[in-house]
């Protein structure tokens, strides 16, 4: 998946985990958890190895990165109270699952199953910029990811929340006209889609399942978006 569809997934995951914890800056951490994976390892994939694995899945993308921001997330809530690192370990599961890392078990289960699989990518950086500038569904994503952090992670100045509320709003039936979309690509096998570029049915499948999972999000905990910039 690109990077606003984690995005989006990380916000509304947080915005579950400010309501049940009662506080509002787990949703900003669970929104890094859910990117931190692809920020740690593009860069050192496909920069600092580009020569030996260029891959841009290596070792934020395991589970044995999991249990070390669990264990550490652990420490610090005990020792601390804080649940900031659990909910960045709750995002970054997030981001493996619509990874579908398990169909990597090499290197989701490193170094269990081995070395890493070595990649060769041709200017990755800037054909991974166009594959998601060209996609509708990173562009849909990037549009609810705004309203939903401008109103519940942000402090906008007053004359600019309405306008954040607004993305909120319109937003919710964007994200059910792309789930549906991306459903039925899933459903016809459709090989690719202005939906996702180098996307096939199985992302589709994602897709409609991030865009049903944000409008459920957005309209479950509206509370949270509407309820003004007060931290608790």
């Amino acid at each position: 998946m690109f990077i606003a569809c984690h995005l989006l997934f990380g916000l509304v995951l947080g915005l579950a985990l400010a309501r049940h914890l009662g506080d509002r800056r787990l949703i900003g951490f669970s929104a890094l958890g859910a990117v931190l994976p692809d920020l740690i390892d593009k860069p050192v994939g496909h920069i600092l190895l580009a020569d030996s694995l260029d891959s841009g899945r290596i070792f934020a993308h395991g589970l044995l990165f999991l249990v070390l921001l669990l264990a550490l997330g652990i420490a610090v809530e005990r020792r601390q109270g804080s649940f900031a690192l659990l909910a960045v370990a709750a995002g970054g599961l997030s981001h493996q699952v619509l990874d579908t890392m398990w169909t990597l078990p090499v290197t989701w289960c490193f170094p269990l199953l081995g070395p890493y699989q070595p990649y060769e990518y041709t200017n990755y950086f800037g054909n991974a910029l166009l594959a998601e500038a060209s996609s509708l569904s990173e562009w849909v994503f990037l549009f609810a990811s705004a309203g939903i952090a401008l109103t519940a992670c942000w402090n906008p100045r007053p004359d600019l929340l309405p306008a954040a509320r607004k993305l909120v709003s319109v937003s919710i039936p964007l994200l059910g006209l792309l789930a549906l979309a991306s459903l039925y690509a899933w459903a016809a096998g459709l090989p690719e889609s202005i939906l996702m570029t180098g996307g096939g049915p199985e992302d589709c499948l994602m897709l409609g399942l991030v865009g049903a999972v944000g409008v459920a999000g957005t309209l479950r905990y509206r509370d949270l978006l509407n309820a003004g910039q007060s931290r608790q």
